[in-house]
């Protein structure tokens, strides 16, 4: 090791650095700056570059390096003439960068104040311009509304006036066709014996059985002759429609009447029983002999 190369490894420590911040610090390769720290100076690109080397680590490390370059000129490499540009001091190009960047902005201030004051310029004239053609338009235009408004209005008095006697004369037809009364069905309950409710269904031909269910449910349906129209457990949310106005007698066998709902020709269906009391019911729906 040198002498100069013991001195900035002794500077570098003193001020707490590793080689890797002091790489950090002046951009050289950690291999080089071991190099400059063993003399090994043959390591490094060239003279010039070994002289920039030490320059730069030694305004890293604190010292000045016009003095150590007089100190120890017998162990630096003499340099040749080679552009100092690339190897400069960090704290100097970044001060450079600065001022481009200075220098930048003032030539586009200017340039900018200039176009915002045009477009302001611009925008004032096109405001005072006056608008011949809107005052043209809105001359043009008084008259045509007028005659319009004038035109329009036995249309709008005589329209209601048509509207009510067509009115008046669909209403006196309807007062004078024959009025039909229209039947309601009834559905009568006859009795409850145990799990079975018999009620009588009147005044309609239709059996019409909308099923529902909100939970797991079993259902059966048969007529007056055994015959099946329904035998299985229903699902959550299924729905099932049964038209059984062919049949005299329809016996619904609800499992589990509390999440079952029943519609008879769209009407709502109550239970006899109500659900807490009895879950497992069967319905006897007999249709009425007209």
């Amino acid at each position: 090791m040198t002498e100069l190369g013991k001195l900035l490894k002794e500077k570098r420590e003193e001020k707490g650095m590793s080689l890797e911040e002091l790489q950090t610090a002046t951009k050289i390769q950690k291999r080089y700056l071991v190099a400059i720290e063993e003399g090994k100076y043959e390591v490094l690109p060239g003279s010039f570059y070994a002289r920039a080397f030490i320059k730069n680590y030694c305004e890293a490390v604190g010292l000045h390096y016009e003095t150590i370059f007089d100190e120890y000129a017998h162990e630096i490499p003499k340099s040749a003439k080679e552009p100092t540009t690339e190897f400069e001091p960090r704290s100097k190009r970044e001060r450079s960068g600065v001022s481009d960047d200075h220098s930048l902005l003032k030539r586009l201030v200017p340039i900018i104040l200039i176009g915002v004051l045009i477009v302001v310029i611009l925008f004032v004239v096109w405001k005072l311009l006056p608008d011949g053609n809107d005052q043209a338009k809105s001359g043009n235009d008084a008259p045509g509304v007028l005659l319009d408004a004038d035109e329009n209005k036995p249309q709008k008095k005589d329209a209601p006036k048509k509207e009510k006697e067509d009115a008046a004369e669909d209403k006196d037809e309807k007062s004078d066709a024959p009025k039909e009364e229209e039947k309601k069905q009834t559905l009568t309950k006859l009795e409850t014996i145990g799990k079975v409710t018999t009620y009588d269904l009147k005044d309609t031909d239709e059996l019409v059985v909308e099923l529902s269910a909100q939970g797991p449910s079993y259902v059966g349906i048969q007529d007056e002759t055994k015959k099946s129209y329904f035998d299985n457990q229903m699902k959550k949310g299924q729905t099932e429609t049964f038209d059984l106005s062919s049949a005299k007698e329809v016996t619904l066998n609800i499992g589990a009447s509390h999440v079952t709902s029943i519609k008879i020709n769209g009407e709502a269906f109550t239970y006899p029983v109500p659900a807490t009391e009895l879950i497992h019911q069967k319905i006897v729906i007999r249709k009425a002999q007209q």
